[in-house]
C-alpha cells in the first residue's frame, strides 16, 4: 500500500472510532429525550423500544401543573445565576491579586486557598450548616447561595492563567493613565475569556446539579430546587419514569445552552489550562 492509502486508512479508522464513541456517549441522552415523550406503561415492556408509540406532551404539562415544576425551575435559575456571576467576579479578582500583586502574607494565603481544595466537601457540610444556622439563613435564598459563591480550585486556576499575562502590558496601561479598575476590565478581562468560560460552565454544572446542600438548608416547598423536585418523583410507593425523563430533559437544557454559547472559549480554555 502507498503512503497515501495508509494515510486514508488511518483517517477512516479514526473517523470510525470517533463515530462509535459519539454514538456511545450520545445514546443515553437520546434515550432520555425520547423517553420523556413516552407513556408510563411503555417503561415496563419486556422488549424496550427506543421510540415512543406516540409522542406525548402530557408529561411536561403534568410537571408544571401538578408538580409545580415552574417554581423549582425558577429557584434553580436564581441560585445558579447568582452563584455563577459571584463566583466569576470573586475568582477573577482573587486570581488577579495573587498573580499580579505583591503583599504581605500573599504566599501563605494562597497556600491556605490551595489546601482547602484537598478537603472533601462532605467534611465542610456540618461547619457550613452551623454557620448558616447561626446567621439565621436556613430556608432562605441567601443560605442557598452564599456557600457556593466562591470556588478555591477556580481561584488556583485563575491565578495560574493570569500569571501568563505580560506585566509590561499592565504597566503600559498604567503609564497611559488607566486606573486599576480600568486596567482590570479593559486589559485583563479581554485576555481571559477562555478562563471565564471554563469557570462559568464548571460552576453552572455544579450549582445546577447541587443536591446535598439544598436538601439540608431548604425546609419550605417554595425554595426547593430542581434536584430536590426530581427526587420527589420517586418514593417507596411511587416511581414515575416518564415524569423523571421529562424532568431530566428540561433540567439539562440550560447547561446545554450555556455550553453551546461558550463552546469556543471553553475548548480554548481546556487546551490552554491543561484541564482534562
Amino acid at each position: 500500500m502507498t503512503n497515501k492509502q495508509n494515510e486514508l486508512l488511518k483517517k477512516a479508522g479514526l473517523y470510525l472510532l470517533l463515530a462509535v464513541v459519539t454514538v456511545i456517549t450520545a445514546f443515553p441522552f437520546l434515550w432520555m429525550i425520547l423517553s420523556s415523550f413516552k407513556e408510563s406503561s411503555e417503561f415496563y415492556l419486556l422488549t424496550p423500544k427506543l421510540l415512543p408509540n406516540s409522542f406525548q406532551f402530557d408529561n411536561f404539562v403534568e410537571l408544571f401543573e401538578k408538580w409545580s415544576f415552574g417554581s423549582y425551575y425558577k429557584n434553580s435559575i436564581i441560585v445558579t445565576a447568582v452563584q455563577v456571576v459571584a463566583n466569576i467576579l470573586i475568582v477573577l479578582f482573587a486570581g488577579y491579586g495573587f498573580a499580579k500583586y505583591d503583599f504581605k502574607g500573599k504566599h501563605v494565603l494562597f497556600m491556605i486557598v490551595l489546601a482547602s481544595t484537598m478537603i472533601p466537601w462532605v467534611a465542610t457540610i456540618i461547619p457550613l450548616y452551623i454557620i448558616t444556622n447561626s446567621l439565621h439563613l436556613i430556608d432562605t435564598y441567601m443560605g442557598l447561595i452564599i456557600p457556593g459563591m466562591a470556588d478555591a480550585f477556580s481561584i488556583f486556576l485563575a491565578r495560574n492563567f493570569m500569571s501568563t499575562i505580560p506585566t509590561p502590558l499592565l504597566e503600559a496601561a498604567r503609564i497611559d493613565g488607566a486606573g486599576e479598575v480600568k486596567v482590570f476590565f479593559r486589559v485583563v478581562l479581554p485576555q481571559v475569556k477562555p478562563l471565564i468560560a471554563v469557570i462559568a460552565i464548571q460552576k453552572m454544572v455544579s450549582s445546577w446539579n447541587a443536591f446535598q446542600w439544598p436538601l439540608l438548608v431548604v425546609n419550605s416547598e417554595e425554595l426547593r430546587t430542581l434536584p430536590l423536585a426530581m427526587a420527589k418523583l420517586s418514593s417507596q410507593y411511587y416511581d414515575s419514569y416518564n415524569l423523571k425523563m421529562a424532568a431530566a430533559t428540561l433540567a439539562i437544557i440550560p447547561v446545554l445552552l450555556l455550553y453551546i454559547a461558550f463552546q469556543k472559549y471553553f475548548v480554548e480554555g481546556i487546551s490552554l489550562s491543561g484541564i482534562k
